[in-house]
């Protein structure tokens, strides 16, 4: 079986993990990254070797017509994100044929914030979750797909039972819906442990950068105003400043930097920035594992964070607060749903330690709620794959 990922967001060093492409080759997989960023106005951080040498590249229509039409003629399974389901619906229609199969995803990170607030639409989608176990809403596929032009998947793997959206109950059938766990989970399992700090006897703090004055580089269809040097000046400076108090306040040896994913874009700009702060690059999941306290904004690391049960606090100023929405509904999330301290870099509050500690309570059930609800022990895409081989096999 040939898989292909469908990446028309950033391809990133980190897919080949999130995706155990190493283990994928060993096995006698056959895939392809087919990346679609530049179409997409994107661009590839992408330099791993195994990436590099499986990946296709497709800029244009014609390109991605010319790829389907190289493709055997066998089953070919295509993986993304759910969240491309209506943006690049056309792209889809071109490539996936009348054998292929899909499967979108959305393992990546869930919380309240990705849910719907209103009562009514709660209401609503438990009502559908307890009607689809005696009657198969599934059926009303085709009529969910003319009303919302998206296209629909063949599979759906997602987190945990209870962030499965609405519309996959009507658009695929109960055997086709995988849960497994979110990708932190994927990290826990990983054969191959670093032991950064782990002999080390220091109390070790980890920033979790968001590489946040560069985001408009680095997504421009999302931030399309430039970010003012000023701010980027400011901003470096004010984090500089507040870890360093963190690390007295709290008595800890050492505070490190873990860098976003793609800070390997940005070597020129970070050279001199985080003054006095050792930085680590693809080593997060383990600095958070093996530290005593975790800093950050909203950072999807932080999952490893409640996983692992430490300390967070959240830090923000008035700019991220007015120009990055999102960013504000995780930060509010985590402070009210998990107690979480928040701290204006610009006008610190004194912290004690007592106000510091997690509620065990809140980390349990936003870990059942939102990374993993099972006892499967396996690499969540990994097992899909293995299903879905078995499942076609069977036809």
């Amino acid at each position: 079986m040939t898989i292909v990922f469908f990446c028309p967001n950033i391809l990133r060093d980190a897919h080949k993990s999130i995706f155990q492409l190493e283990r994928l080759k060993k096995e006698g997989y056959k895939f392809i990254l087919l990346d679609a960023t530049k179409y997409y106005g994107n661009e590839s951080t992408a330099t791993e070797k195994i990436i590099l040498e499986n990946k296709v590249e497709c800029n244009s229509k014609n390109d991605f017509v010319a790829f389907k039409n190289q493709l055997p003629k066998e089953t070919v399974l295509y993986v993304t994100f759910d969240f491309y389901m209506r943006s690049a619906a056309p792209i889809l229609q071109i490539l996936i044929r009348r054998n292929d199969k899909l499967l979108s995803y959305h393992t990546k990170r869930f919380s309240a914030v990705h849910l719907s607030q209103n009562k009514f639409r709660i209401l609503i989608d438990k009502i559908i979750k307890k009607t689809d176990k005696f009657l198969p809403l599934h059926l009303l596929k085709n009529f969910y797909k003319l009303k919302n032009k998206v296209f629909i998947p063949d599979y759906y793997l997602c987190s945990t039972n209870f962030v499965v959206p609405s519309k996959v109950y009507f658009t695929i059938k109960r055997e086709n819906r995988i849960i497994v766990h979110a990708d932190d989970i994927n990290q826990t399992l990983s054969e191959n442990k670093s032991s950064i700090f782990k002999n080390e006897n220091k109390k070790i703090g980890v920033f979790l950068d968001q590489a946040i004055p560069y985001q408009d580089r680095l997504h421009p269809l999302l931030i399309p105003e430039p970010i003012s040097d000023e701010y980027k000046i400011s901003y470096y400076k004010s984090v500089e400043k507040i870890l360093a108090i963190l690390k007295n306040k709290f008595a800890l040896d050492e505070v490190v930097i873990a860098l976003h994913p793609d800070a390997i874009k940005l070597k020129e700009e970070l050279s001199n920035k985080f003054k006095g702060f050792r930085t680590f690059y693809g080593e997060t999941h383990e600095l958070i594992k093996n530290s005593a306290m975790v800093f950050g904004h909203s950072s999807t690391a932080i999952g490893y964070a409640i996983y692992y049960k430490k300390a967070v606090i959240l830090l923000k100023d008035d700019y991220l607060f007015e120009n990055f929405p999102l960013i504000q509904k995780f930060l509010m999330f985590f402070h009210e749903n998990l107690d979480m301290k928040i701290l204006d870099v610009e006008s610190p509050k004194e912290l004690q330690l007592s106000e510091v500690q997690i509620n065990e309570k809140k980390y349990n059930e936003y870990i059942k709620k939102y990374l993993k609800d099972n006892r499967i022990n396996e690499h969540s895409y990994y097992y899909s794959f293995k299903r879905i081989e078995k499942d076609l096999k069977k036809r």
